[in-house]
């Protein structure tokens, strides 16, 4: 996990900046890149996903002098995508756009035609993204305590929704299910907004969704926050609680992370991580990636395996408790 890094992140990013340049006269000159660099992205052009990792290409195309060129490969859940760079050469000039679907995925899927552990490398965190538990205003708890009170009262009778089945959003709920020892039912919608739509109608009382795309509903007034599901509170929100306040270590965040291949020399890999946390850590990269209400968080190839790794046991003990259905 990156629960240290997380914690200091303002720190960690002066820091960054600071010394990216001593850190790169200290290293012997790297070779790379090469040639033109392709990062896979999963989703389809135009969502946030991409716009992220199309400024993080033009930024690393500008100080490489060599194209770095977004390639979209949607389908099957990321599958698609990560099968791609599965197949590629671990020679770092094709890189991963890795989401929560990367490390959830495999909990659900018995055959891959990967292995999410050892078929890839970390390179570095790109963005964290907070999610919230929010209720329409007419159900009756204000508070986590409260909500559990009221689903312990009525085993079943409570329902939730998030952006899609099996999802971050779906599995927050699971994994609070489980920790609360509560019941609760996911209403499946294809996608955040049909779900949105249904709770501010209050058709379905609460929803796991992304701060950012809930958050005017919430300074409206048209929804309330019962709490986070990250580690701290969230920097724009601090008046409310996390779920790990009342269960410690209880984290349900989104993120994207760059990953490359398994096998790339120790050199050319390290030299990927600095560049991309140095243009992480950039003043352009805030200003142009603020308005999508994510918070930049470069970290090491060491730090971005440990917290994929974890992310995938940990979601995948979720989806077992759960006995959600594996395809």
């Amino acid at each position: 996990m990156l629960t240290a890094f997380r914690c200091s992140l303002a720190a960690a990013v002066a820091i960054v900046a600071a010394l990216a340049s001593a850190t790169a006269r200290a290293q012997a000159p790297v070779d790379f890149p090469t040639a033109p660099v392709r990062i896979f992205v999963p989703f389809p052009a135009g969502g946030p996903a991409d716009v992220i990792m199309r400024i993080l290409a033009d930024r690393l195309s500008v100080r490489w002098g060599k194209p770095v060129i977004v390639e979209n490969r949607p389908g099957a859940s990321t599958i698609v995508s990560t099968t791609a760079l599965a197949n590629s050469q671990p020679d770092g000039h094709t890189l991963g756009d890795a989401t929560q679907f990367h490390v959830i995925t495999p909990a659900l899927n018995r055959s891959l035609p990967f292995d999410t552990v050892n078929d890839f490398s970390g390179v570095s965190m790109v963005v964290l993204q907070s999610i919230v538990l929010v209720a329409h205003p007419s159900f009756p708890p204000n508070t986590l305590a409260e909500l559990i009170a009221l689903a312990k009262s009525k085993p079943g009778a409570l329902d939730f929704t998030s952006s899609g089945p099996r999802g971050v959003g779906h599995l927050a709920g699971e994994m609070l299910k489980h920790l609360a020892g509560i019941q609760m039912q996911h209403i499946n919608y294809n996608g955040s907004g049909p779900a949105l739509t249904d709770v501010l109608a209050g058709r379905v009382p609460i929803m796991f969704d992304i701060w950012h795309s809930v958050k005017q509903q919430v300074a409206d007034g048209r929804l309330k926050v019962i709490a986070f599901t990250g580690l701290q509170r969230q920097k724009d929100a601090p008046q409310y609680p996390t779920v790990a306040e009342t269960y410690p270590g209880f984290d349900a965040t989104s993120f994207q992370a760059v990953i490359t291949r398994a096998g790339l020399p120790a050199s050319v890999l390290d030299k990927l991580s600095s560049e991309i946390r140095a243009v992480v850590a950039s003043p352009e990269f805030h200003d142009r990636t603020r308005h999508l209400g994510v918070e930049p968080a470069g970290s090491t190839p060491a730090e971005t395996d440990r917290y994929l790794h974890g992310e995938i046991k940990k979601w995948a003990d979720i989806v077992a408790k759960a006995n959600l259905k594996i395809d």
